[in-house]
């Protein structure tokens, strides 16, 4: 009788123990090559160059009809291009001190009110102010510019009103990532700021630009981004003090430097998968020559890592453009065009307003930029619009 109550014990085991490889081997778990890979966010964010308005530019975008200002058409062909980005940086190089303080242009810029929401529309989200112009109509010219951005809704960085104001960082929420944004300046012409205002503008140290850079970390930036007014002006290739000390700021804290001043451009690097572009030109200007009327909308797109919320930096384009200055009705207009697209345009036979002479322009400026910014990382790349001028609304989307 033991025998057989042992036999049979001795299959009851024998079942179990069947039963547990099977479910070792028949897991519910899925193959982890179904999985699909968890999607990594990506953001865009933009540069452009100096916004400057010389006196053929205020004059371009009177309306004498009715006295007031608009200079929404500079910007009609770039805007689809900015309003397709996440967020857009440039640089104000010229005060809104108002009419009182009269509208001018070099060596004294102010521009009237009308500028900031015409930016504003064309899909710029902030600005950076702090350059050797910021006090071309004084301490009160500096105020009253801060005040119309932000009776606009334009971001701000590098002047300030207060000293609160100054030590506060400049932080934007884009899709949940936190960007910081800083702001200096070599000079402002010998027009220092009242003693007692010495807060007013963000000037070029080292040392300061560095702290400032660990506190907004310690504020919660994810992403530093330092815009430097600095280099020497019409020169193709940075100084030694350029490239000093853009090495010494990515190496503390700065994740992304954008470079201003020169009115021409000058080549962007990768540093330990950190950019630099020592100046991205004009965006707007009535200043000559090919170099000077030829820039890019940089774009740098970055990824996050879906895991730890953090964002690393995937690639940098650019898309040349060109300032058409041109005669219309008799008077002299401004447009900033798309390289790419106005080629095609004249391609397909819609010229519009460009000459022979502008389309050589043209031809010379894609040539110019192209070979400026070559690189031989893949990182740092052309990006390809060829849509004609007319068509540009197909790439907007919704902000």
């Amino acid at each position: 009788m033991k025998r057989i109550q042992s036999a049979v014990l001795l299959i009851i085991i024998s079942i179990w123990l069947a039963g547990c490889s099977a479910a070792a081997v028949t897991t519910d778990k899925p193959d982890v090559t179904t999985i699909p890979p968890l999607e990594h966010e990506t953001i865009v964010i933009s540069a452009v160059g100096d916004i400057m308005m010389h006196n053929t530019q205020l004059q371009a975008g009177y309306q004498p009809d009715v006295g007031t200002y608009d200079f929404s058409a500079f910007f009609q062909f770039v805007k689809p291009l900015l309003k397709s980005s996440d967020l857009v940086i440039g640089n104000l190089e010229t005060t809104l001190a108002g009419k009182a303080a009269g509208y001018s242009g070099y060596p004294r810029f102010n521009s009237p009110e009308m500028l900031a929401s015409n930016l504003k529309e064309a899909g710029l989200d902030v600005l950076t102010t702090a350059n050797n112009h910021c006090l071309d109509k004084g301490y009160a010219g500096l105020v009253s510019t801060l005040d119309r951005l932000d009776e606009t809704g334009l971001l701000h960085a590098g002047t300030a009103r207060s000293q609160a104001e100054q030590d506060k960082t400049l932080l934007v929420d884009v899709k949940d990532i936190k960007l910081a944004i800083l702001s200096y300046t070599y000079s402002t012409n010998g027009l220092n700021p009242p003693k007692h205002h010495a807060f007013a503008v963000n000037y070029i140290d080292e040392d300061i630009i560095k702290t400032a850079a660990k506190k907004a970390k310690e504020d919660g930036a994810q992403l530093v981004i330092v815009c430097l007014h600095f280099g020497e002006e019409y020169q193709n290739h940075p100084n030694s003090q350029q490239t000093s000390l853009a090495q010494a700021l990515l190496s503390n804290g700065a994740d992304v430097i954008l470079g201003y001043h020169p009115h021409v451009l000058q080549p962007a690097f990768l540093m330990d998968n950190k950019l630099v572009i020592y100046s991205l030109g004009n965006f707007v200007s009535d200043q000559t020559g090919l170099e000077r009327k030829s820039s890019i909308i940089l774009n740098l797109q970055f990824a996050v890592d879906p895991i730890t919320k953090q964002p690393y930096f995937q690639n940098a384009s650019y898309i040349p453009i060109w300032t058409h200055r041109y005669q219309q009705n008799g008077k002299t207009q401004f447009t900033v065009l798309p390289v790419e697209p106005a080629l095609t345009s004249i391609r397909t036979g819609q010229k519009g307003a460009i000459t022979n002479t502008d389309a050589a322009s043209l031809q010379q400026s894609w040539q110019y930029i192209t070979n400026h910014l070559k690189s031989d990382s893949s990182k740092l790349n052309l990006q390809n619009i060829s849509i004609p001028l007319s068509g540009l609304d197909l790439i907007k989307k919704p902000r």
